[in-house]
């Protein structure tokens, strides 16, 4: 059958411990090789505050897994997260070709910033190292 990239993000409790976080991504990464559904990468996001509340709550954990699947394993898989009272909020969706060129051009360019910025960072530190490190000459009061 016909395989197909997909981004499955999910939003699990932020209210629970790191280890129970940890074990339900372990839970789903399991059910997901369980259907033959071939995990490309997991990318924990992590804790972030919720723009509003969702079942009373206020924090999630962000987790996105890349997956390649045949597209009628996809609602099987969302059934299994409306089911787990862990899981604040889904979404899955598909991946095109074009968009993982976008994706992947959005990633390269976003690092070239970020090395740009790191150069800039360390020139600006140096200089200021510089400039602490030289005697200033501190004139003298004009007798009068």
């Amino acid at each position: 059958m016909l395989k197909k990239l997909y981004e499955s993000y999910i939003i699990i409790d932020g209210n629970l411990e790191d280890n129970a976080i940890e074990e339900e991504i372990k839970k789903f990464e399991s059910l997901l090789l369980k259907n033959e559904i071939e995990i490309v990468n997991i990318d924990r996001i992590g804790r972030k505050r919720l723009a509003y509340p969702i079942k009373k709550r206020l924090n999630g954990f962000y987790v996105c897994f890349e997956i390649l699947a045949s597209t009628n394993i996809i609602s099987k898989i969302e059934r299994s997260y409306i089911l787990d009272e862990n899981i604040l909020r889904y979404l899955t969706i598909f991946i095109s070709s074009k968009t993982k060129k976008e994706k992947e051009e959005h990633f390269k360019h976003k690092a070239l910033l970020q090395s740009k910025y790191e150069e800039a960072k360390e020139k600006l530190e140096n200089s200021a190292a510089e400039v602490k490190s030289e005697p200033v000459a501190v004139p003298e009061p004009a007798k009068v």
